[in-house]
Formats: structure tokens, sequence, C-alpha cells
């Protein structure tokens, strides 16, 4: 049975190993297809920071409010892939050692199945991590669409959770971008909310990227905030 459980432990360091050439793969076409891609607007471009790596966004007037770039995302995707195959791995070994006749087959059945778990949680947190912010907001057509997913794990979301509802742009007082300075050795924060008849929505936010100081993080928050105004009215 020891054998068996090694099986596991090493087709799990296989795909992990296999998950770190699939962040970096996805992460140099992330990084060529934004270099490759069309001329952004000043306003499109104004918005990038605020979109988080998120490749479908380029060029639109769109910001996520996630605190992860893309790298980070996919990190947690391949954890997260591994971690459940672990689990799961654990899981048959003490059913192995409860079913001591039958420890040859659920020691295979086992393998199996981690090794198919490992896979789809992979496939799905990779294209989650790539595609689908927890939440995303849009200016189109004189109204804010807000889009928002259920997290499973950080930035990852669960499928299947897509919840989406629109706000009229009369609803819309103004949208406003700010920053807050570095504290305790974390990096400045910039972000941009919108406020409403109802109250305040944070629609982005972002830590450091380039901006060396408040002041460079204010104003990209500024710009941002009215690239969308500008796109709502």
């Amino acid at each position: 049975m020891r054998l068996r459980l090694d099986d596991n432990e090493r087709g799990a360091f296989h795909y992990l190993f296999g998950g770190v050439i699939v962040v970096v793969l996805l992460k140099g076409v992330a990084f060529i297809t934004d270099r490759l891609g069309p001329t952004l607007t000043p306003d499109q471009a104004a918005l990038r920071y605020f979109q988080q790596g998120y490749p479908l966004l380029r060029g639109e007037i769109a910001m996520v409010a996630t605190p992860t770039g893309l790298t980070e995302r996919l990190v947690l995707a391949v954890v997260l892939a591994v971690g459940v195959a672990f689990a799961l791995a654990l899981v048959f070994v003490i059913i192995a050692t409860a079913r001591r006749r039958r420890a040859i087959r659920a020691a295979r059945v086992g393998l199996l199945t981690t090794r198919a778990a490992l896979l789809a949680t992979l496939a799905w947190s990779v294209y989650a991590a790539f595609l689908l912010p927890i939440k995303e907001t849009r200016a189109e057509k004189g109204e804010l669409i807000f889009r928002e997913r259920t997290s499973m794990i950080g930035d990852i979301p669960w499928p299947f959770t897509l919840h989406e509802h629109l706000l009229p742009g009369s609803e819309v007082l103004w949208i406003e971008g700010g920053s807050e300075p570095p504290v305790h050795g974390q990096q400045g924060m910039a972000w941009v909310d919108v406020v409403t008849t109802s109250g305040i929505i944070r629609t982005g936010w972002v830590r450091g990227f380039d901006g060396k100081s408040e002041m460079k993080l204010l104003e990209a928050s500024s710009d941002a905030a009215a690239s969308l105004e500008r796109e709502l009215r």
C-alpha cells in the first residue's frame, strides 16, 4: 500500500510541475497578447491598471475589484489543484487502510480519482484565473453592468455562480478615484468608487503597480474614474 501512496504523491508532483509550466506559458501568452494588441485609447489605457491582467478586458471600458494580478491567480490555481489532489489521496489511503482486503483496488481507484480531480480542478481554476474576475464593472450605453461570482478560494470562483445586475446612469451621482499611502511596509493602494443614490460601490482597486508614490496612485485612480465617467455619460 505504501507503493500506491508513492504513486499518488509522484503523480501529484508531476502535475504540479506541469502546472508550473502552464503558469509560465499562459503568462507568456498574456504578455505577448498585451504587447501585440491594438493601440489603446487614453481612456482604455487608464483603465488597464485596474483590470489586473485579465486579457479579455484589454480595450474595454471595464475594471475589476480584485486584489491579485494574473501571476498570483495562476499560482493559486496550481496550489488549489494540488491541494485537492493531496486531500483526495489522503482520503483514499484512509479507506484502503480500513479495508485491508480491498486495499489494492481502493488504491487504484484512488489514484485514478485523484488524477482526474487534479486535472479538472487545474483546468477550471486556470481558466477562471485567466478569464473570470470575481467582481467586474463595465460601462455600456449609459449604464453600469456589475458582474460578480462566488469565490472558491481567493480570486478563483466556483463554476456557474455569475450574478449580474445593471445600474442606470441616472442613479450614479459621480465616480471618484482615490489612494491610500503605504502602511506597515505594504504598498500603497489606488481605488475607484461609484457613488450612487443608495450608497458607495468600490469598482476597482490595485496595490502599487508602477506607482512609486501616493501622488502617482492618486493620478492613476483619478484618470480611471474619469474614463469610466465619460463612457457612462
